[in-house]
């Protein structure tokens, strides 16, 4: 994987990164971001704003119209060496760390590392083979004492964490959202497992949750009761293996890790980004060079 040392020496200026990204994004065919039209050609030599006019539209263009680098004031190199340090962090890089680490602003690491989580996005297809589906509750824990006006409503013991449903296949890619308490019932959850995994060549497996208790209806679906076990086995062991959840349980350790020794601080509203890098990082845990993935990402057109 392309590390810090790698991002200086493969790309030791501005122009050396900008080049770069035109290969990822356009290979040996330049196109116009407005209008997709081919028939557009370097004002000159490159020069600091890099500018390329399309004949099609008329527009002056560069490679990162429309992409996570759009009109940043911050140098390409720092964007390429964060990028690397976020990969090489299994359990999460804290922005405060990038930030000494990139000399920088704290708030500018923070919404840097928020547009290249927005780019993590999953679009990759549902999930089949051996899956297994549970949920975390994700944020602070509840307060005991010293009740105050922002405590959540309910009394003492209530908690404000935020329910994550996950689903994960044996050996292969995860899939992670929040979701809301109204989510969290049995049509709630059917609905999350159709979103998530793959009716057809897929055995699900959860744990007792009253929420799955549907999903044998649709496909087939096996369960595992922790109170008596963490790990059974069945008459379909040699072809499915062993019923448990262990898989996503060591998942949602990742997350956890993550979220209280790295991040410290998980909004409701920012969660779903941390997510994109979760997933996408557990998903890309075997590819050698996770930040040539997330350079192809980086530059796809970003939705507002």
């Amino acid at each position: 994987m392309t590390g810090i040392l790698g991002v200086y020496r493969r790309w030791p200026t501005r122009e050396a990164c900008i080049r770069h990204l035109e290969e990822v994004r356009w290979g040996e065919t330049p196109i116009c971001p407005y209008c997709a039209s081919v028939a557009i050609s370097r004002h000159r030599e490159l020069t600091r704003d890099d500018r390329w006019q399309c004949q099609g539209c008329g527009r002056s263009v560069a490679v990162t119209v429309g992409t996570i680098f759009h009109r940043t004031h911050i140098d390409l190199q720092r964007w390429f060496l964060l990028i690397s340090l976020m990969m090489a962090a299994k359990k999460g890089l804290s922005s405060l760390q990038a930030a000494r680490d990139l000399e920088m602003r704290q708030p500018t690491v923070w919404s840097m590392m928020h547009r290249i989580r927005k780019s993590m996005a999953d679009s990759g297809p549902l999930l089949a083979g051996i899956v297994e589906m549970d949920e975390a509750y994700i944020g602070g824990k509840p307060r005991k004492a010293n009740r105050r006006k922002d405590d959540p409503p309910g009394g003492q013991g209530v908690t404000s964490k935020v329910a994550v449903v996950g689903a994960v296949e044996r050996g292969g890619r995860v899939k992670a959202r929040p979701a809301n308490d109204a989510e969290m019932t049995a049509e709630g959850m059917e609905r999350i497992v159709r979103e998530m995994v793959a009716q057809r060549d897929t055995i699900l497996t959860t744990d007792q949750h009253p929420g799955y208790g549907g999903v044998n209806k649709f496909m087939a679906h096996r369960t595992i009761n922790h109170s008596v076990s963490y790990s059974e086995r069945d008459l379909f062991l040699g072809q499915f293996g062993t019923i448990h959840t262990n898989t996503i349980e060591s998942f949602w350790a990742i997350v956890k890790r993550a979220v209280y020794g790295q991040f410290h601080h998980v909004s409701r509203k920012y969660l779903p980004l941390y997510m994109n890098e979760l997933t996408w990082r557990y998903s890309e845990r075997r590819n050698p060079d996770r930040f040539a993935g997330v350079l192809h990402l980086a530059v796809k057109p970003q939705s507002a």
